[in-house]
Parts: structure tokens; C-alpha cells; sequence
């Protein structure tokens, strides 16, 4: 039972990880035509994304190679559902 508890907290780490990542790129790429500097918008919200998603990349990597690959499948999962999300808003 102890061993799935990695894989599930790094799966659900991923999605969140994921959601918060893909969900602010969406709000970003929103707001850059209205910005006075995009360049500083896309740059801050770049590294805005980023940083706290690499650190706990980082964090779990070094801690539990399974959970690691967990984070992974989940943030790319939050991607795929977000994205689908988007594209039924659209069409």
C-alpha cells in the first residue's frame, strides 16, 4: 500500500503542477494584447510558471525516481484536458 503512495502523490502533484502551469500560459497569452510590454509579460509569467514547477520537478526527482515519472504523466494530462477544454469553448 506504502509503495503506490509516491506514484499517486506525484500523479496529482503532475495534474496540479500542470494546471497551474497551462491555465496561467492561457491567462498570459490572453493579456499580452492589451499589454504595454508584452515582452516583460511573457517573460515574468514565463519564469513566473516555471520556477515552481521545476523545483518541485526537482524535488521529486531527487526523492522518488517513480514519483518523478508520476509528475510527469500527470502534467501532461492536466495539457491534454486543458487543451480539449479549450477547444470545445472555441468550436
Amino acid at each position: 500500500m506504502m509503495v503506490g503512495l509516491p506514484l499517486i502523490g506525484g500523479l496529482l502533484g503532475g495534474i496540479i503542477a500542470g494546471l497551474y502551469y497551462f491555465y496561467g500560459l492561457l491567462l498570459t497569452v490572453r493579456r499580452v494584447p492589451l499589454s504595454p510590454q508584452p515582452k516583460r509579460l511573457l517573460f515574468m509569467s514565463y519564469l513566473g510558471r516555471l520556477v515552481p514547477v521545476v523545483l518541485v520537478m526537482m524535488f521529486l526527482a531527487r526523492r522518488d525516481p517513480g514519483g518523478f515519472v508520476a509528475f510527469i504523466l500527470g502534467f501532461f494530462l492536466a495539457r491534454m484536458v486543458l487543451t480539449r477544454k479549450i477547444a470545445r469553448q472555441r468550436g
